[in-house]
């Protein structure tokens, strides 16, 4: 099988004519694995531009799932060849994830956005006892809604065809029902503070860090601009949001700003409740 591209998880491999074979490493879970085939399949037969999946497989001491191939581009790598299209291509890859969440999740097929969240913080052993109690109680009042949500949007996740004329959402292994402001803000949380993969190429890096602020800011207007919903809903989010975030093997230095960041927030938090008492 030839080798197509890798993140952390998985690798890449052409299968057969129009199929692809996403190849979780090692030791990777099985039960995850398993969530990501039944929560493309849910979302695929919503009528999601996602890829279709044909099945599972075991490959010596790995497992795979088995995708109908779609060919095109990641929205990462046009705004780094393209960057005179930044702003076009931001407002697309806002319009696309606003198209995600005009689906309703009725049934339980997909786990509740709070739950995924609130497990994430409760692991994360940088928090003490009493920020761990007070992150699930902040993230207990915000709203509740069982709209589709990627729980992962980056434009790594977001494909264009040659023509542009069609896209493609992929790696749905953190697919959820929640609130949309929710999977907003975990975008926002990825684009301000996210790190590239150690073996992207220098120029692919320094094509990011240059770009970053302009796709957030553009990918945000255009989200809210579309939705109508505010960026103080958006912002509400942030909190639970990064320090679930925490639970997930980042780099050194991202970790550590992402728990000043919370811990700013936390501390923001005890100041409004001393102005208004």
């Amino acid at each position: 099988m030839k080798l197509m591209g890798q993140g952390r998880t998985a690798e890449i491999y052409h299968y057969a004519d129009d199929l692809i074979l996403k190849l979780y490493r090692t030791g990777f879970s099985g039960e995850a694995v398993q969530n990501e085939y039944h929560i493309s399949q849910f979302v695929y037969d919503k009528g999601l531009p996602v890829p279709r999946t044909v099945k599972q497989i075991h490959y010596a001491t790995r497992t795979g799932i088995v995708f109908e191939r779609f060919e095109g581009t990641t929205l990462l790598s046009l705004m780094i060849q393209q960057p005179e299209l930044l702003e076009q291509l931001s407002s697309t890859m806002a319009a696309i994830h606003y198209k995600l969440h005009q689906i309703q999740a009725e049934d339980s097929t997909l786990p509740s956005q709070k739950k995924i969240l609130e497990h994430a913080i409760l692991r994360v052993s940088s928090f003490s006892a009493i920020e761990h109690e007070r992150l699930i109680h902040y993230l207990s009042e915000l709203p509740e809604q069982r709209v589709i949500c990627h729980g992962d949007y980056h434009p790594d996740n977001v494909m264009l065809s040659k023509d542009g004329g069609q896209h493609c959402v992929i790696d749905w292994m953190t697919g959820m029902a929640g609130d949309p402001a929710g999977d907003v803000a975990r975008t926002w949380v990825i684009l301000k503070s996210g790190k590239l993969p150690d073996d992207a190429e220098p120029a692919i890096r320094e094509g990011f860090e240059r770009a970053r602020s302009l796709i957030l800011q553009q990918y945000l207007a255009h989200y809210i601009s579309l939705s109508g919903i505010s960026r103080e809903q958006i912002d509400a989010w942030m909190l639970p949001v990064a320090a679930a975030r925490l639970d997930e093997n980042l780099p050194s230095p991202e970790a550590e700003h992402l728990l000043q960041f919370v811990r700013d927030k936390l501390r923001l938090l005890d100041e409004t409740v001393l102005t208004t008492s």
